[in-house]
């Protein structure tokens, strides 16, 4: 079955939302994909309320922000399919949105460095790229973004890589993206042949796409990364769900807070 790209847009309305939503919409351009705005709502209801009251109090927070995401899609989107508000958790809200009939990518926004620091004790964005089945994108949203033309795709011997979603990324993707680069950051202590070796073999791999590789390794790896990025601004970030890269503290910390926020650069995760 040749399956449609869809995003699914989460919305909080903070004062960024519009920098998600007209990045999302340019992307959805590019990769021909239906755009699903959802909000979830939490029911803020007097505790001593009765059924009925709370019943009518929930419904019109929903009616309300239905209201208020058609106001941010500006004519963008059009059926009442395109609108989800809920009280679920956003997991659940993703699993049943789930249909054999799309591709699902699922964006989110990282707002700011005070923020990023709560996210590691956990917020919607983050349980997203921990446990979500589905690909993930995490949007820095301070600034207007446009699409990246460079995937920088970080892999490691030790954390397989999902290769159907990379294939379906690197699909949907093309042409906008004029350059690929593999990339590994190692420790002092750990093998650098055998991380030469995998990042050659997925340049042999993936050789239709041109791409390069390169290893960060010691003291200065993170520094090196970092400069690697700012010099090629337009980046997507590539990781890979339950890798290194977003389970140690240390390595996570400089991803997100370094790369992503600091730097600009959107992140893709590839699910388990």
């Amino acid at each position: 079955m040749n399956k449609r790209n869809r995003i699914i847009l989460l919305i909080d309305f903070s004062e960024y939302s519009e920098n998600l939503i007209d990045f999302a919409f340019n992307f959805s351009e590019i990769i021909g994909a239906k755009v699903v705005f959802v909000h979830r709502i939490f029911g803020m209801v007097p505790r001593m309320a009765d059924p009925e009251t709370k019943a009518e109090m929930v419904k019109s927070e929903i009616e309300e922000a239905q209201i208020n995401l058609r106001k941010l899609a500006r004519g963008r989107i059009y059926g009442d399919d395109s609108f989800y508000v809920s009280q679920k958790p956003v997991l659940t809200i993703l699993n049943e949105l789930a249909n054999e009939y799309y591709f699902d990518w699922v964006f989110a926004g990282l707002k700011s460095t005070g923020i990023l620091k709560r996210l590691f004790i956990g917020s919607t964005t983050i349980s997203i790229i921990d446990e979500s089945n589905l690909l993930s994108v995490a949007v820095p949203i301070r600034n207007p973004i446009s699409v990246p033309k460079k995937l920088m795709i970080g892999i490691n011997s030790k954390y397989p890589i999902n290769k159907d979603q990379l294939s379906w990324l690197l699909s949907s993707l093309n042409p906008q993206i004029k350059e690929i680069e593999f990339f590994t950051i190692l420790k002092d202590d750990e093998n650098e042949t055998r991380a030469s070796d995998y990042l050659s073999r997925f340049q042999t791999e993936y050789e239709a796409h041109q791409p390069t590789i390169r290893l960060y390794k010691g003291e200065n790896g993170f520094d090196l990364l970092k400069e690697r990025v700012e010099l090629t601004r337009k980046s997507f970030l590539v990781l890979q769900q339950g890798s290194r890269s977003l389970t140690d503290q240390l390595f996570r910390k400089f991803m997100i807070n370094e790369l992503v926020y600091s730097a600009k650069t959107p992140l893709i995760v590839l699910s388990s």
